[in-house]
């Protein structure tokens, strides 16, 4: 799956069918939830400190999803760069 090019999180979420939401959605959300219990027994075991370990959960969520599109918008970063700068 490595070197998989995939489109934009907003296009494949919005145009598939409410069947396929599952299937798409459930493979990242085993291996989030699985990353999920080792940082908080991480937490627990005082190897991470809670406010690292809600960063490390942020940042695997974000990869996970992709980070441009976190919060499932229409703004990536190419666009913001290529927006003319306001003074």
């Amino acid at each position: 799956m490595a070197g998989t090019a995939t489109g934009s999180l907003v296009q494949q979420f919005a145009s598939m069918k409410p069947a396929e939401f599952g299937p798409t959605i459930e493979p990242k959300w085993q291996v989030g939830e699985r990353l999920v219990k080792e940082i908080r027994g991480a937490v627990e075991k005082q190897q991470l400190t809670p406010l690292d370990g809600a960063r490390v959960i942020s940042s695997i969520t974000a990869t996970l999803f992709g980070y441009d599109e976190f919060i499932l918008r229409e703004v990536s970063a190419e666009s913001l760069l290529a927006a003319p700068m306001r003074r």
